[in-house]
């Protein structure tokens, strides 16, 4: 079964989404929608581009979820958000911060920015924290490493300046904006990170 919602939104064009194997989750839509417009919101303050208006949420079947790491809770490629037990992320609280953060790499992904891993991980998990989450050892630490090195990034450069930083990115890359705005070139930013 599909579900086709319309938000509801003033003025401009409803973004839609599709929700495939929710039926059995009625919780969802609510806080798919919320964290959508939470996500947005954000989205747009940080880079200044609206993003996409149309995605899907695709719920994993049990036999699928259970080949994953036990640690993957979302992921998500092109306009798709895979999700891993709804209800059990939302009785861990994490369930719309989740949505947002998966939103986050969506929209992304629709600017075809080809930003580093470290940078767009960084950016998502510094906005859309999935607070409690288990990792294994040493995705614990990626994860954490990725957001601590955008919160430096940002500090640098400033966060007033974001959407500017993203005006050059689409213009000219990312690399090009990375070195235009911090003066340093990519690998060698990792390196006042590391402590080297």
């Amino acid at each position: 079964m599909v579900i086709i919602l319309f938000l509801s939104q003033r003025g401009g064009a409803l973004p839609v989404f599709v929700i495939e194997g929710g039926e059995s989750f009625p919780f969802l839509p609510p806080i798919v929608e919320s964290s959508y417009k939470e996500a947005q919101l954000c989205f747009q303050r940080v880079t200044g581009y609206s993003p996409c208006s149309s995605f899907r949420i695709k719920v994993l079947s049990p036999e699928i979820s259970n080949t994953l790491p036990s640690w993957v809770a979302a992921f998500s490629r092109g306009s798709t958000i895979y999700l891993r037990s709804p209800l059990l992320l939302f009785q861990r609280g994490i369930l719309s911060s989740t949505l947002a953060h998966e939103f986050f790499h969506v929209f992304v992904e629709s600017f075809g920015w080809q930003l580093p891993s470290w940078f767009e991980e960084g950016m998502a998990s510094f906005f859309f924290p999935t607070p409690g989450e288990i990792f294994p050892e040493g995705a614990g630490e990626f994860y954490e490493g990725c957001q601590e090195s955008f919160r430096i990034f940002k500090e640098k450069i400033g966060e007033e300046n974001l959407p500017s930083f993203f005006s050059t990115v689409q213009e000219m890359g990312f690399e090009e904006a990375f070195f235009i705005w911090t003066g340093e070139k990519e690998e060698d930013f990792g390196k006042h990170i590391d402590g080297e």
